[in-house]
């Protein structure tokens, strides 16, 4: 006759099945493969996913472990139960006394003393781990081992059904595997944005298939003896870059206090790498795409000239001659993303002096209707074993930059370096590498010379400052607040 603890077994693989056989959503999927594991095992667990550079690991669902140990950090594959990525369960028994728990000291604080962690397979690779989390020290039997092996996987079985995990390398039509993995865990995130802003920000890292996480970390700032007495949790880390990043888009008093607590992390973890975006960051990167307030503002023209024409043509000529020398006979391809390069482009490839081929791409643009950047024009030369030169107009926070790169990097050319008119260093996001660049730019919005603003200003032969938005009518005389902010005043300040 079966145990209680069988039948319990039984009665939890059972639903989890059926949630599996429902119409029920991924996320909904997974979340009650978890939660049935973890009434089944009286546990806390969780599931956790891969990253597309298989180096971290996202938390992807959780039942009965608290909010201060899930918001612990990302995990390192390296540091957090390594052994289950190979495909082999791992059993702690005490995890203050075992080296591969990332974080010992928060495990003991939260009451975890053992772990069992089995892998969640697809097409015979790990892709993340279902993760029991015990109160009580627990040697886990071959019972519960197959217990949590079959919860895990029916995870797979809804990772295959529901994602592109399953899509043939047709029906992807091109996408990488990072990519398809990427895709899959954002079918898997659910998250309660605090602010409109930061839903914004995040559709924006998707189109450019940049992994993000939403407050996964609270850093103790200060502590009355063992007690803490202030934390601070930064709204998203980008994993694949290392980055931490908060907006702020409301008043003076709100940005001094953040700016504040980010000058106490940086004291306490200098190892640690954040950025704060102000609400004029934000605006003019949605102002970039046609989006949000200023792109409803019209500009009155330039307010001031940066570089002539003249100038522009000199700085150019010594570019062509340095790329000339540097490329003697190598026979480089120069690449450009369209539109805006052309005015540039035509410039520098008439001033080069070594033999050289031209081509040219185009890709997708945000909207907020769009869901990912493609290639809308691909190139036309083969780049494989040649050396290319990116050829571009401005780099501002890095984000086009990065997927193109990374594009160029997966058809094998022989070197990849980037070249580009004008360096917006101050709005860098991510760190791309520059080989040649013309001018260093102010946080400005500069048109002219290939440059537009909806599609003007682009015939201008230098470059220059727009000059200041005239508001919209209904915002005229109000205070430096968007129309969003103040109908969400209920929503936690940003």
């Amino acid at each position: 006759m079966a145990t209680s603890k069988e039948r319990a077994y039984y009665k939890s693989v059972r639903r989890a099945a059926a949630a599996l056989n429902s119409d029920m959503t991924l996320k909904e999927a997974l979340d009650t493969i978890v939660r049935c594991t973890a009434r089944a095992m009286k546990a806390g667990v969780s599931l956790v996913l891969l990253d597309s550079t298989r180096k971290k690991l996202i938390h992807s669902s959780s039942w009965g472990l608290s909010q201060t140990y899930l918001r612990k950090g990302v995990l390192d594959t390296d540091k957090s139960l390594a052994e289950v990525l190979t495909g082999q369960p791992v059993a702690i028994a005490d995890v203050s006394q075992d080296s591969r728990i990332q974080y010992p000291e928060l495990a003991t604080k939260a009451g975890i003393s053992s772990i069992l962690g089995i892998p969640v397979m697809v097409s015979g690779t790990a892709v993340g781990s279902i993760r029991v989390y015990s109160k009580e020290p627990a040697e886990f039997t071959n019972q519960d081992t197959n217990l949590v092996t079959t919860m895990a996987n029916l995870a797979t079985a809804a990772l295959h059904s529901r994602t592109p995990y399953h899509e043939t390398e047709e029906t992807r039509q091109g996408e990488s595997q990072a990519q398809t993995e990427a895709a899959a865990l954002r079918q898997v995130r659910t998250v309660t944005y605090a602010h409109p802003s930061e839903e914004e920000f995040a559709h924006i890292l998707d189109f450019y298939h940049i992994e993000w996480v939403y407050e996964p970390r609270s850093f103790p700032l200060n502590w009355d003896g063992d007690r803490v007495t202030e934390m601070f949790t930064p709204d998203f880390y980008l994993a694949g870059l290392d980055l931490y990043v908060e907006l702020t888009t409301l008043k003076q008093s709100l940005v001094t206090e953040k700016n504040r607590k980010l000058r106490r992390l940086r004291e306490l973890y200098p190892e640690i790498k954040i950025t704060l975006l102000y609400k004029k960051d934000f605006d003019r990167l949605l102002a970039k795409y046609g989006c949000g307030p200023l792109a409803q503002a019209q500009g009155h023209g330039i307010s001031q000239v940066l570089y002539s024409s003249a100038e522009i043509q000199h700085r150019v000529r010594e570019l062509a001659e340095q790329i000339s020398r540097d490329y003697t006979g190598r026979h480089p391809i120069m690449v450009g993303v369209l539109r805006g390069v052309f005015c540039f482009m035509a410039d520098l490839v008439r001033q080069m002096t070594t033999p050289l081929d031209v081509d040219f791409m185009a890709i997708s643009y945000y909207s907020e209707d769009s869901s990912a950047v493609k290639i809308t024009k691909d190139m036309n030369l083969n780049v494989d074993g040649r050396h290319v030169l990116m050829v571009e107009d401005i780099v501002d926070t890095g984000m086009t930059l990065n997927y193109v790169l990374n594009y160029l990097k997966a058809r094998n050319p022989a070197s990849l370096a980037v070249c580009t008119l004008l360096d917006k260093r101050a709005r860098r996001l991510i760190d791309v590498p520059l080989d040649y660049t013309g001018f260093e730019v102010p946080d400005e919005f500069v048109v002219g010379y290939g440059l537009d603003y909806k599609e003007e200003y682009r015939n201008l032969p230098f470059i220059g400052i727009l000059g200041p938005e005239k508001r919209p009518a209904k915002e005229r005389g109000r205070p430096e607040t968007s129309v969003t902010e103040r109908n969400t005043s209920q929503k936690r300040p940003k």
